[in-house]
């Protein structure tokens, strides 16, 4: 066993290893693909090609878990996250006659991995996990220990194992007036969009209220 093998293995030094990703490493702001001054970074922080993360302002990562290793993770402005969230863009490949722990990032198929987007109003609760190409729409509530494994539509809450909306946060009135106060009016949700999605998430989801 080689020098480097031996290192890695030594239970000392890997401890040191992860103590410096997870506290300094990985937090160096630089290192992002964008974010923005008003971010708060809350160690421990294991962030793989943090080139990949943007996180637009007004954001906050605490004991988080980023993984984009081909693919983004976006968190648009005035969204946050509680202690616990793991988010992962990517899949395994599946090639005939190999077993997948062999098969290289270089020889996974393109487009296998999908960019995780957080529009912006969105607060996530505490231990949520987001998989790969997941959208989550503007002024969403996930809750706690939910996993989100497809787009959950504006201003729903949502919650569970996987996850579904199960309400709407707020009436079509309720939004535009929300919207109005804090958003110009080329970004607003009109009333027929907003009723467009109520009425979409209605009949696929027939419980939410």
């Amino acid at each position: 066993m080689g020098l480097k093998q031996k290192i890695k293995r030594n239970f000392i030094f890997r401890g040191i290893y992860y103590l410096m990703r997870d506290y300094f490493l990985d937090c160096r702001r630089s290192k992002f693909g964008y974010i923005a001054d008003d971010v708060t970074l809350i160690p421990p922080l294991r962030i793989s090609n943090p080139e990949n993360v943007f996180l637009y302002g007004d954001n906050g990562l605490r004991n988080a878990n980023i993984m984009t290793t081909n693919a983004k993770f976006i968190m648009k402005s005035h969204s946050g996250a509680a202690e616990g969230l793991r988010v992962t863009t990517g899949n395994h490949a599946m090639i005939l006659g190999r077993f997948y722990r062999t098969i290289t990032e270089a020889e996974k198929p393109k487009g296998l991995d999908k960019d995780v987007i957080v529009e912006s109003d969105v607060w996530i609760g505490r231990n949520v996990t987001i998989l790969s190409g997941v959208t989550i729409g503007r002024g969403c509530t996930i809750g706690a220990c939910s996993l989100i494994s497809k787009d959950i539509p504006p201003y729903c809450v949502a919650v569970g194992v996987p996850a579904k909306p199960v309400k709407f946060k707020w009436t079509i009135d309720e939004i535009l007036y929300h919207e109005e106060q804090l958003y110009p009016e080329e970004e607003r949700f009109t009333r027929s969009q907003l009723e467009k999605i109520f009425a979409e998430v209605k009949e696929k989801y027939p419980k939410v209220k």
